[in-house]
């Protein structure tokens, strides 16, 4: 198939591109070039997709079909996608579980409300948050694909490359060693799908001309415990240092102050606000042939990541793992430990 990857140089992108390559296939990526390399086997375009003059090479030519991993304003969503509705033959526009209004405090399914956004908003996500701009993004591409689009709507993603930092967290912190706060109930639920199994489960639901809406929320039966101890197997002697996980009850972790989901990454406390956060319906992507690989394989390919891209940048593994807005202060942690 002749693949127009919108993105494709970042993590999901980026495993996008990859397997699409190993699988034989023709593959464009279309990036303002300013994050990643073009991937190897590629043909890179480069461009502004808020660029009306730059957008206008997508149509110079024909697709098989498009895959679009942007985080842009439905406007410009809209404008590039209404380009290319008379040169592709599908459309798979990669969403998030954060479109549905009710979530994270209610449970969800395909057929729950979502943000009221419309297509040609124009507003950034620091304007109108993630979860509306990727509704109004969503609503761009059905109108410009009526019946010839998928909608993949993730939850939290993990695996090599990861550019959001919640699980190259986890994996610094365990890596330093000593007690290692760890947050609420090990035996609480939580939900990871491996960028690399959701790339591709897309690739082959392109083939199949698959359409509509689809969660892929990843899979029951992990718990916070076996993802901590994954960590622990994965990078526990990363110092010479062993790491103890010291769990802390929710209450004493909320009344010291600490942000769920961000501070401590995935923790989502026994709260009404959260109580629905791993609770979205993944049946239609089962259904669809979405499978999920093992949690500790997962963990484990991305402590190999972290370790080969530390050495080769001459970096520290703390810095290359840090992002801004998640982890915890180490002062902060150890006063806690200190309390518990």
């Amino acid at each position: 198939m002749r693949i127009l990857v919108l993105g494709g140089t970042r993590f999901v992108g980026r495993a996008i591109v990859d397997q699409a390559v190993s699988r034989g296939h023709d593959v464009t990526t279309f990036t303002r070039g300013r994050h990643g390399e073009p991937r190897p086997g590629t043909e890179a375009l480069h461009g502004d997709r808020t660029s009306h003059e730059d957008t206008l090479v997508l149509a110079s030519r024909d697709w098989d079909a498009v895959i679009d991993t942007s985080v842009l304003a439905p406007v410009h969503v809209a404008a590039s996608a209404g380009l290319l509705a008379g040169h592709a033959g599908h459309y798979t526009y990669v969403s998030s579980l954060s479109v549905y209004s009710g979530r994270p405090r209610e449970p969800v399914t395909e057929g729950s409300p979502t943000h009221e956004c419309p297509a040609d908003a124009s507003g950034s996500v620091d304007s109108l948050g993630y979860g509306p701009v990727k509704a109004g993004s969503e609503r761009a591409v059905a109108a410009a694909f009526p019946g010839r689009h998928l909608i993949v709507r993730p939850g939290l993603i993990a695996g090599p490359h990861d550019d959001v930092g919640r699980l190259p967290w986890w994996l610094a912190r365990v890596a330093r060693g000593g007690r290692v706060l760890a947050p609420g109930d090990p035996r609480r639920p939580v939900r990871l799908t491996d960028a690399r199994d959701l790339a591709g489960w897309m690739l082959d639901s392109v083939r199949r001309g698959i359409t509509g809406i689809v969660n892929v929320p990843g899979p029951r039966g992990c718990t916070f415990g076996d993802l901590l101890a994954a960590c622990v197997g994965a990078a526990g002697a990363g110092s010479g240092v062993a790491a103890e996980l010291v769990w802390a009850p929710d209450d004493v972790l909320l009344a010291a102050g600490v942000q769920p989901y961000t501070e401590l990454p995935m923790w989502a406390p026994d709260i009404p606000e959260l109580a629905g956060t791993w609770e979205a319906s993944g049946d239609r992507a089962r259904l669809a042939g979405m499978r999920y690989r093992p949690l500790a394989d997962t963990v484990r390919d991305t402590w190999s990541w972290l370790v080969h891209d530390a050495a080769a940048q001459a970096k520290p593994l703390g810095d290359l793992a840090q992002r801004a807005g998640i982890g915890l202060d180490p002062a902060r942690e150890r006063r806690i430990l200190a309390g518990l």
